[in-house]
């Protein structure tokens, strides 16, 4: 189990560093900018609720799916190489039961926690008009993708 662990890590970390070009930074402030007058883009608070929406959607977009599909191949390899030992059976069964398990717990709590909020009108005493879950304020600059 230790080694299947240590192989995705290798490969999350290793799918993490292929440059995407539609995926911003995680922190929209703070580079070097040619539109700001002194040159550098000022943090705010604004600019941290960006960056933790950016690192949620980057967990259960792209790293989660990546993960899940994985664990699932490796589940249906070991029980395809298992050769009738039931011990090995038993570890594959675990890993995908425990890897579909997990997605829906993970999707399920946000279709829970989006439902609830819907129903107590949070975008009509809030403003929130794009849903719960858009961050809606001003940036004054981007950091350009390199």
């Amino acid at each position: 189990m230790k080694k299947i662990f240590s192989i995705i890590c290798l490969l999350v970390l290793a799918s993490s560093l292929i440059p995407v070009q539609t995926q911003a930074r995680l922190v929209p402030c703070g580079c070097e900018d040619a539109t700001q007058p002194t040159g550098i883009c000022v943090c705010t608070l604004c600019h941290f609720f960006i960056m933790f929406d950016r690192i949620i959607d980057f967990i259960l977009i792209d790293i989660i799916p990546v993960v899940a599909v994985l664990m699932i191949v490796i589940g249906g390899v070991m029980f395809l190489a298992a050769a009738g030992n039931p011990e090995t059976i038993g570890k594959a069964k675990k890993i995908i039961t425990a890897t579909i398990l997990g997605l829906v717990i993970i999707f399920s709590a946000w279709l829970i926690v989006n439902t609830f909020l819907m129903f107590i009108g949070v975008e009509e005493w809030t403003g929130l008009r794009g849903g719960w879950y858009t961050i809606d304020c001003p940036v004054d600059c981007e950091c350009p993708i390199e």
